[in-house]
């Protein structure tokens, strides 16, 4: 390596100190957004999918048992109660039509996060045959 090779790679070494540190600062600032957005919006988002998740047993038990829409309802409003889940009776639609039977729930949730609030719009659509198979 010649004298004027080792200057310029020294040279190089130079201008690239420091961005290292800037590179390092923003993974590290993007992982503290990415966990407070997880933190704020986790809860309600996994809430939803017990939620759905209950709403589909119940539905299919209601199909079997020929429950009547007021019972399915009231069962419903209870399972998101359960779950910490806001809705009321106007978010709830239910449908029976060629043997089977349709429930819909559509909501809003609101999740702040400081500087912006972002409005998560679940809908949750369920289906079950009425009667026993």
């Amino acid at each position: 390596m010649s004298g004027r090779e080792r200057l310029v790679s020294i040279e190089n070494f130079r201008s690239a100190t420091g961005k290292g540190t800037v590179g390092c600062l923003v993974v590290v600032v993007l992982l503290g957004i990415g966990t407070f957005v997880g933190i704020n919006a986790g809860p309600p988002y996994m809430a939803a999918r017990s939620f759905e998740a209950d709403l589909k047993a119940e539905v299919s038990k209601a199909g079997a048992r020929f429950w009547d829409n007021e019972t399915l309802i009231k069962s419903a409003l209870a399972l998101a109660k359960r779950n910490e889940v806001r809705i009321s009776q106007e978010n709830i639609k239910v449908e029976r039509y060629s043997g089977q039977l349709f429930v819909k729930i559509r909501y809003r949730v609101p999740i702040d996060l400081m500087v912006y609030e972002y409005i998560m719009n679940v809908d949750i659509k369920v289906s079950s045959y009425i009667g026993t198979l």
